[in-house]
């Protein structure tokens, strides 16, 4: 997997209060709409997603752990366990996997380019949150499809114009990846990431999913952020003029 490295794609340190979005619908290990599109032959389940049923807006952004080469890791409300080690190079034995669909039911018309949508990463191995936070567009290999898209047949792009003009965007990632400085995979650690999609026009929140990784611990589980808690440190200005640049490109 290919993506800018920590120092660039970072775009925010922290946490803030913000209330769940209006006709939110959160459920835990479940498929996202309609499959998973990145990769050969990755299942769909396990995942913890939340589905905007706002009559006009239907978007699903969804959150996972997997074993990286392996099975599905199934969650306690959000909570997944995963064990310690190396898998190959500097990777981890878990990914962590992200899917966000601006119409889940076919009915909207809205498309990846209508929305922003940010992920939030904790670097803080113990039970505390220390976010970095940026739009997943900073993932250059983003497979990208729409609702008839089969399982693994996504098209990898970082392209704005071919990226913004689909309804869904998936893709499957690794701590280890680039190295970062605060992540050892043989330790135990816990870890939050989080998803949101913003209106690019209005910047209203749409949909928001967090989940926990627990990671070595005899598997035991730790106590989730409240989604309601959990969210970006990235302000509203950065967000429209993040949105801005990427309109300007397209």
């Amino acid at each position: 997997m290919k993506f800018k490295r920590w120092g660039l794609i970072l775009a925010g340190v922290g946490a803030f209060m913000a209330a769940q979005p209006a006709g939110a619908v959160i459920t835990y290990n479940t498929d996202v709409t309609s499959d998973v599109i990145f990769g050969t032959g990755n299942p769909n389940g396990g995942w913890a997603i939340d589905q905007n049923i706002n009559e006009d807006v239907r978007v699903e952004v969804g959150l996972r752990a997997k074993q990286r080469f392996g099975a599905v890791l199934g969650s306690t409300n959000g909570v997944y366990s995963a064990t310690t080690g190396i898998s190959s190079g500097t990777a981890a034995t878990w990914n962590y996997e992200f899917a966000v669909n601006t119409d889940y039911t076919g009915t909207s018309g809205l498309f990846l380019g209508d929305v922003t949508t940010l992920i939030s990463i904790d670097t803080d191995p113990s039970v505390g949150v220390n976010f970095v936070t940026f739009d997943i567009f900073a993932f250059t290999d983003n497979a990208v499809g729409d609702n008839s898209t089969p399982n693994g047949g996504g098209i990898e792009t970082n392209d704005p114009l071919v990226f913004g003009n689909f309804n869904v965007a998936q893709n499957s990632q690794n701590l280890g990846f680039g190295d970062p400085p605060f992540f050892d995979a043989n330790a135990d650690a816990t870890y939050d990431f989080a998803l949101e999609a913003f209106d690019a026009f209005n910047n209203d929140s749409l949909a928001r999913i967090t989940i926990q990784v627990v990671v070595g611990k005899g598997g035991a589980t730790a106590i989730p952020e409240p989604a309601s808690a959990l969210l970006f440190g990235v302000g509203l200005i950065g967000l429209a003029g993040l949105r801005r640049r990427r309109s300007k490109r397209a």
